[in-house]
């Protein structure tokens, strides 16, 4: 058996695993389920809840806010922050790492045999770290461009370098969100929330913005 059939052998055995544990998990799976298991973990609640964190791309159904509220519920603003901020750069790498693995040798592929697809590949790798920067900024979902940067030609130093320039203060907002969501009346909650929202519409915001130049 050649190299080639083990390593793609073990990347769909993988998979499998991976398809199979979420579909088990996911039913027992809630932000109310999720925070009762870290915090019975008392002082190793903090690490329980990095690790899950981390490994939260192979784990497809774990959301980023659910965790950052959870973050904050438990452990309060500054500590909830340093353990999404930790555990998020870890995420980062593992997402970074598991798409290149399984996608970049089919992306590859592809390039052999098409010029724009070569073209983009190359663009990515020359600003790559840009475009990583302003799709953190405008709070795109974060595995998805993890996933993005694995499969293109981005290096990991670039990829990982803009990531980490956005996730300090998007930790800290989301896990100051978490503080607050359990009283939604008050100024801490609707003014991180205002800030949530804002941000997520950057996108739509701009994107429409640029319809309406190009219109008139």
């Amino acid at each position: 058996m050649s190299k080639t059939t083990v390593i793609s052998t073990i990347r769909i055995v993988t998979l499998i695993a991976l398809g199979g544990l979420c579909v088990a998990l996911y039913p027992a799976i809630n932000q109310e389920n999720l925070s009762a298991f870290i915090g019975q973990y008392g002082l190793s609640a903090p690490l329980v809840f990095i690790l899950i964190c981390a490994f939260r791309p192979v784990l497809f159904f774990l959301p980023t806010m659910g965790l950052t509220i959870i973050a904050g519920a438990l452990f309060g603003a500054l500590w909830g922050t340093i353990y999404v901020a930790i555990g998020g750069a870890l995420s980062t790498m593992i997402g970074y790492y598991f798409a290149r693995w399984y996608g970049r040798d089919l992306v590859e592929k592809l390039l052999k045999s098409n010029q724009t697809l070569r073209n983009m590949d190359a663009w990515t790798e020359k600003h790559g770290k840009n475009a990583v920067l302003l799709m953190r900024v405008f709070n795109l979902p974060w595995d998805m461009v993890s996933y993005w940067a694995g499969i293109t030609n981005i290096s990991f130093r670039d990829f990982y370098i803009a990531s980490l320039i956005a996730l300090l203060p998007f930790s800290f907002l989301y896990t100051y969100f978490g503080t607050q969501v359990f009283t939604p009346k008050s100024a801490g909650f609707i003014i991180s929330l205002i800030i949530i929202l804002i941000m997520s519409s950057l996108p739509y915001i701009l994107n429409l913005r640029k319809k309406n130049i190009d219109d008139q």
